[in-house]
């Protein structure tokens, strides 16, 4: 049986929610972000109430990327990984009235979540069979202006079979500055399949020197058609191209494709060394 992993990249608007399926049905899951719509608030994290949730990321916290936290104990993570650096009072620092139950709730697990995990921990991700052979990396610094939270986010780089994505969360140049001078964050992302555009695709994130060596077949950005000076034509050409549903397609972004699946991991062909399928939902 060959060794696949499904990541979605759901339709969230502005914000970021991705669910990876390991070979072995672990869940990886990044970020919960909400969408609101016509039919009402859609809950990504409600879809895998029933699921072995193993591992979740959480990027850092603003709200369109813990806007869904109220539903964490449904099922909630064997581990949780999140930027330990910012304080719960700098967290709280400024939260809206409205907003105050969501953060208090995200301080609530930060604190819960304090026992180290030990590489003997059957979900501990330094060990790619706990993941059914899917590797996880995660690359953050702590070294930014406390003023900004975005430069805290956390990168995931997921491989399988020689398939690589680079996932980022709204990490910013200064951010991206600091982790280009380490040679192990270098090697981790270098000529990857898919890349997560840092910061749902904006101008502000865009960092010439990682896209050029992240090299990616396609970008994938999590956005509205509000998004504020979007970079997804720099992103455009500096990919490389892949089929998506028949066409040869550069960039994807959630507010025109809608939700965006991708399976990859091992190949059926005994001619090719790994599989990289993509799809979206419009």
């Amino acid at each position: 049986m060959t060794r696949q992993a499904t990541m979605t990249v759901w339709d969230v608007q502005l914000g970021l929610a991705i669910h990876v399926k390991a070979p072995n049905g672990k869940y990886i899951i990044i970020d919960l972000g909400t969408g609101t719509y016509e039919s009402g608030n859609t809950s990504p994290l409600k879809k895998r109430r029933y699921d072995n949730i193993a591992y979740m990321i959480l990027t850092h916290p603003h709200l369109d990327h813990i806007d869904d936290i109220l539903n964490f104990d449904l099922n909630a993570p064997k581990i949780l990984h999140r930027a330990k650096s910012l304080s719960n009072d700098e967290v709280m620092d400024g939260v809206r009235y409205c907003d105050r139950e969501k953060f208090e709730k995200y301080c609530e697990i930060n604190d819960r979540y304090n026992s180290p995990v030990t590489s003997q921990d059957e979900n501990y991700t330094g060990n790619a069979d706990n993941y059914g052979g899917l590797g996880i990396q995660t690359f953050s610094t702590s070294a930014c202006d406390h003023s900004n939270f975005n430069n805290f986010s956390i990168i995931t780089v997921f491989t399988l079979s020689g398939i690589k994505i680079v996932v980022c969360g709204d990490n910013e140049t200064e951010s991206l500055d600091i982790l280009m001078q380490r040679s192990d964050f270098k090697t981790a992302i270098e000529n990857a399949d898919v890349l997560i555009a840092p910061h749902h695709g904006r101008e502000s994130a865009y960092h010439s020197d990682f896209v050029s060596l992240v090299n990616p077949r396609i970008t994938v950005i999590s956005d509205t058609a509000k998004i504020d000076a979007s970079a997804s034509d720099k992103y455009t050409n500096m990919s490389r191209g892949w089929k998506v549903d028949g066409k040869t397609r550069y960039c994807l972004t959630t507010r025109n494709d809608g939700n965006i699946t991708v399976v990859f991991g091992e190949s059926d062909d005994l001619n090719y060394s790994g599989v990289l399928a993509m799809s979206t939902s419009k």
